[in-house]
């Protein structure tokens, strides 16, 4: 057998493409990194993960933005991003294609004009996110021409647009309806040149080949465009994101195969499934030309023999087919193949790469001698008289009944996270079951190593039983949870409850706490009976914390919480601990015009009026103490019900000779500070009052 293999003149990287991806390469060569884009820059997997590993990482929410500079990817944004952007005094390198700038700008411009803007695309697709952005609120997206004809255009005044990967017929049809139903009607043909000429190229291709190719993400919409219109010229295609994906069945009986790429597809992608498929049509030739030789050196008394065995394995097999699935026993593991008894003369042979689709590196882990398995027929029999047999393929056909199933029914399932590929993570359904990494979690997950081993709980998002495709979330389950959570803790929650929680969040004024579906605030204040500089001094991320419920705002759904309540005040007993007339020592916290607090301990502050600082006059307290110096006081008195603690410095302190005026008296107590003990009482508890 003769494999050619035909590749697309126009596939790969289109302009806008390499265009944002040299300069992301530039901008970290000459500057260093990391700078983030806002979502990922383009929609290939593993260019994006090629990417990150430079220092290009991708992001959907500013509070994780810790880099500096932001990168408007290809697909463009709204104008909110742009505001919030440099809110946050982010600098931005605009990526955004010119081909979408452009549908951009006349979103903006006939909105403005008060058109209504029709935007032929998927509503949920970056690109057209951002252009319904900039249309003002104007924008209607329709997906398939015939929805025109349920819209009701009155006299309106309509600006009809395009996502630039999309289908030129679809956008042809679509003008030919709106003529007819609006006399008000411009229409701007926002197709991109690359678009077409790769649907055009491609679309030549696979109308002369037995098997296209189209490689690009699978998240990929200009992709996905070119292998429907492949497939609708009924030739057989396959979407592939890499030469793994690639499997040596499609290639038997296979003359010419045509390769074609998305825009968003690397050159080195591209070359390295050209490659894979070079090298699978050296090996099925190897083996054509083997089995022909072998048949040829066969002597007629040979041949005789080999065909009375093959007519008498016939007769014994004859309601066997290729895809029947059968049950039979393993007999023996070899390292490169594993023989199984399905009732025939000879075993029946799978090949290690039909064993599983994960890598075999030891058919033992997947087998056992004495294991009955269910198996799907390749070949009845080859030019030895085996029956070829895949284990890989029937687990994948009872798989697909599975996924049917949970996909029809909403069904959540348990799966195995084997692999970490580009865009997200392989699980084990008896298949390759695909989790997108933004569906592994309810929030951003940088590390999806960490998932590699454990059973996942999982539902079906998509199922594709025709192309044996299923892409799974792994965060609707945990969505589900979560509000079914939410339901049932506000329908519990009381204020005076004290209850468990997880530390979510911390910001500069306090902790998010997550109770169970629902976040409480945890302000600075309440977080102990003493001033916290941060919260970051008290909890961290994903403690778990007893908190009390201080107030619960059903209607706006809020929640705040304490530690301090469940923490006995230092006040009650500040009068044990604290007696008059003992010494203690302090620190100074904060000075004001008439004194010094002092704390001795969290919680517990205690005044030195300015009068009792020193045996001299004081005229400015900052002459005798600063704040944070250690001191020495003497307790005058101490109030726990008003929270009050009168403190002396100079009485701590022994009491200098009296100095002797010129008339040879001495001066008095109250005669050198110039106030009475009445002013000093005053003045302390108004300010311990003014501060409580």
């Amino acid at each position: 057998m003769v494999l050619q293999i035909i590749v697309a003149p126009h596939a790969g990287f289109c302009f806008g493409v390499k265009r944002a991806i040299d300069q992301g390469e530039e901008l970290i060569k000459k500057e260093g990194g990391p700078l983030a884009t806002w979502g990922p820059l383009i929609h290939n997997p593993q260019e994006v993960n090629r990417l990150r590993e430079k220092g290009i990482i991708p992001r959907e929410d500013f509070a994780e933005i810790k880099e500096k500079k932001l990168l408007i990817r290809t697909h463009g944004v709204p104008p909110d991003i742009y505001a919030e952007a440099n809110t946050r005094g982010l600098e931005l390198i605009d990526c955004t294609c010119p081909f979408v700038n452009k549908v951009q700008k006349i979103a903006h411009e006939y909105a403005s004009k008060d058109y209504t803007i029709l935007i032929l695309g998927n509503k949920d697709h970056p690109e057209v996110k951002g252009i319904l952005g900039w249309a003002l609120g104007k924008g209607i997206v329709f997906r398939n021409p015939d929805e025109l004809y349920e819209l009701d255009l009155g006299d309106e005044k309509i600006c009809l647009t395009a996502q630039t990967t999309e289908n030129q017929d679809r956008f042809n049809k679509s003008v030919e309806i709106l003529r007819k139903k609006s006399n008000q009607l411009v229409v701007f043909n926002t197709i991109c040149s690359a678009t077409r000429q790769r649907q055009e190229s491609a679309l030549e291709i696979a109308k002369k080949v037995d098997l296209m190719i189209v490689i690009g993400g699978l998240n990929s919409a200009n992709t996905q465009k070119l292998a429907q219109l492949c497939r609708e010229t009924k030739t057989p295609t396959q979407h592939i994101e890499t030469a793994q994906d690639l499997q040596r069945e499609w290639f038997y009986d296979i003359d010419r195969v045509g390769v074609t790429a998305g825009a968003s597809t690397p050159d080195w992608i591209i070359e390295e499934v050209v490659r894979t498929m070079e090298e699978i049509k050296e090996t099925l030739e190897t083996k054509d030309t083997q089995e022909t030789q072998n048949v040829s050196e066969l002597s007629n008394e040979e041949g005789a023999v080999m065909e009375n065995h093959l007519e008498q394995e016939m007769k014994q097999m004859e309601e066997v087919r290729p895809g029947d699935i059968i049950t039979g026993t393993v007999v023996q593991i070899n390292s490169d193949e594993v023989l199984v008894d399905v009732g025939g003369k000879s075993e029946g042979i799978i090949p290690v790469n039909e064993l599983s689709y994960r890598k075999v590196t030891d058919p033992n882990e997947f087998v056992n001698v004495g294991d009955q398995i269910k198996v799907l027929v390749l070949k009845v029999e080859n030019s030895e008289g085996n029956m070829i047999l895949s284990k890989r393929r029937a687990d994948q056909e009872e798989a697909l009944k599975t996924l049917e199933e949970a996909f029809k029914e909403g069904k959540v399932i348990e799966a195995e996270a084997i692999e970490v590929v580009k865009g997200g993570i392989l699980v084990d359904v008896g298949m390759r079951g695909f989790v997108p990494a933004s569906l592994i979690d309810r929030g951003y997950v940088e590390n999806l190593e960490q998932f590699i081993g454990q059973k996942l709980r999982l539902k079906v998002i998509e199922f594709d039983k025709k192309a044996r495709k299923a892409v799974l979330s792994r965060k609707a389950v945990l969505d589900e949870e979560y509000e079914a959570k939410k339901e049932k803790l506000w329908a519990e929650i009381e204020e005076g409850q004290t209850r468990k929680g997880i530390v979510q969040r911390i910001t500069d004024f306090g902790a998010f706490i997550d109770l169970g579906g629902v976040d409480g605030l945890l302000h600075v204040s309440e977080m102990g009976w003493g001033k916290v500089e941060h919260p970051r001094d008290v909890v961290s991320e994903g403690d778990e914390v007893e908190v009390y419920v201080l107030g619960v705002d059903k209607e706006k759904e809020r929640i705040s919480l304490s530690l301090k309540k469940l923490i006995p005040s230092p006040w009650e007993t500040a009068e044990d601990k604290y007696t008059i007339g003992s010494i203690v020592k302090g620190k100074v916290v904060r000075i004001a015009p008439f004194g010094a607090f002092v704390e001795l301990e969290p919680g517990i502050d205690g005044l030195v009026h300015i009068s009792q600082l020193a045996w001299e006059r004081v005229d400015k307290v900052e002459d005798v103490v600063s704040v944070g110096q250690e001191v020495e006081t003497r307790v005058l008195d101490v109030d726990a019900e008003n929270k009050r603690i009168s403190l002396s410095i100079k009485e701590a302190t022994t009491r200098p000779a009296p100095k002797k005026k010129e008339n040879n008296t001495f001066q008095t107590k109250e005669e050198s500070s110039g106030v009475t003990i009445g002013d000093v009482v005053g003045d302390i508890f108004n300010e311990i009052k003014n501060n409580n």
